[in-house]
């Protein structure tokens, strides 16, 4: 992994605040719009289409900062044996430990097909593409501490389910495992400079969750 392409090309801006600035406030949009979905504030389709505008943004915000779109991993690419490995081993947990807490509700085609690949493209796009990248540089390219904190902030993005009445115990599992699986897909995306595999692994699981409920 190496992150000197995006610290390189993002220094010449010199504004390291606005890149928080810039971040973290989209990061606070997208965070309203997830809880505001939970609570049935937003629905569908206007959630799902509300949840691109913060990726889409950021994405335009960082090329004006001078970031290019392989920096922001936006490109075709490969896998790598490691990177297929892990996302094969995080299904296990996934289906033995995760979907055995819900109640299955049946094929819900719609969700499957159209509004999990949206959910996962909307933040693959943002957490992976926008957060991920300037926060490396911000961090002057220090791989683990952008790596970590941009999984925290995407499981700190699942806390919407405190406002829909869900026990803090649970709310503490569900920021829990995001920030585990951002970790793995965080690395993943950084190695194979790529986040196509990140979104396809990433639909796959919203898919397989939308037919349960919790």
């Amino acid at each position: 992994m190496n992150p000197d392409i995006s610290v390189k090309s993002a220094r010449s801006s010199q504004m390291p605040i606005r890149l928080l600035l810039g971040v973290l406030l989209l990061w606070l949009v997208y965070t309203a719009i997830q809880a505001a979905f939970l609570v049935g504030i937003i629905v569908e389709p206007f959630a799902s289409m509300f949840s691109l505008f913060p990726g889409l943004v950021g994405v335009a915000f960082l090329l004006f900062e001078g970031f290019h779109l392989s920096d922001l991993y936006l490109r075709l690419g490969g896998i790598s044996r490691v990177g297929l490995a892990l996302y094969v081993a995080m299904i296990i947990p996934y289906w033995f430990i995760i979907i055995p807490t819900g109640t299955y509700v049946g094929w819900r085609w719609v969700d499957a097909l159209l509004y999990a690949p949206i959910g996962a493209i909307s933040q693959e796009l943002f957490f992976r593409a926008v957060l991920l990248p300037a926060l490396l540089v911000m961090f002057n390219g220090r791989i683990r501490l952008a790596l970590i904190c941009h999984s925290f902030l995407f499981g700190l993005w699942h806390i919407g389910t405190i406002f829909a009445g869900t026990p803090i115990p649970a709310v503490m599992a569900v920021m829990f495992v995001p920030l585990i699986y951002g970790l793995v897909w965080g690395w993943q995306v950084m190695r194979d400079r790529t986040i196509l595999w990140s979104i396809l692994h990433h639909s796959l699981l919203l898919s397989v969750m939308s037919f349960y409920t919790w």
